[in-house]
């Protein structure tokens, strides 16, 4: 929670993509696991069900992330404007908020996007091969 309130506002989208994150690729990992136990195929549709969502999140997250810094400078900004004399810790305050989110949202992406592109090699092994019913 600490981190969540040093973060900003912009901390909470973040920490709900962070979760789907989590959810889809667990969802996945379950899915996958239980269709090579019992030896499997499964349609494109089901296969790569969720990982285009996880594409999306990879995009998504760094952008959130920068929106945080750019709403940390203008926290940092108006702080100054306000302040009679200007302190480091005044300035500091903002880029605090502004590192934190941009962080925490490259995190997220690189999570969502290396967990989509390893489960898609995994769907791609367990996908029926519809070109050759053709």
């Amino acid at each position: 929670m600490a981190l969540m309130h040093r973060g900003g506002a912009v901390m909470w989208p973040l920490f709900a993509l962070l979760v789907l994150v989590i959810v889809l690729v667990v969802e996945r990992i379950i899915t996958f696991a239980l269709a090579t136990k019992h030896k499997e195929k499964l349609s494109e549709a089901k296969a790569y069900r969720a990982l285009s969502l996880l594409d999306l999140i990879a995009s998504i997250a760094p952008v959130l992330g920068f929106l945080g810094t750019v709403t940390g400078m203008i926290s940092a900004f108006r702080a100054i404007s306000q302040a009679e004399t200007v302190r480091l810790q005044v300035v500091a305050s903002g880029l605090y908020e502004a590192l934190y989110t941009t962080a925490f949202g490259l995190i997220i992406s690189v999570i969502a996007a290396v967990s989509s592109h390893v489960l898609g090699l995994w769907a791609d092994n367990l996908c029926i091969d519809e070109s050759a019913k053709n």
